[in-house]
């Protein structure tokens, strides 16, 4: 959908209705101050993520690691806290 060119003064004079055309048309806006255009006004981006209930899924999915790279990712797990100040970290 082409983003519809409004003047400041008209988003001022009609804001709730611009608004509206946003949120449940999905319409855009460039506004217009001047010949410049200053600022647009669209939906927001949609959410990313990944809902709790799918995480399981979404693990079971990913490749598993090798023998070699698991030994590594120990190896690095254990440098990390050999390096981890205790006095610091206080542990639950």
């Amino acid at each position: 959908m082409a983003a519809k060119t409004v003047t400041a003064t008209e988003v001022v004079r009609n804001f709730s209705d611009i608004l509206n055309q946003v949120r449940y048309q999905a319409a855009e806006f460039e506004i217009v101050r001047g010949k410049e255009v200053v600022a647009r006004l669209m939906p927001p981006a949609p959410g990313g993520g990944v809902r709790l209930d799918q995480l399981g899924a979404l693990l079971a999915g990913l490749p598993r690691l090798g023998s070699r790279e698991a030994d590594a990712l120990a190896k690095d797990i254990d440098r990390g806290l050999a390096r981890m100040r205790t006095d610091v970290v206080e542990w639950d």
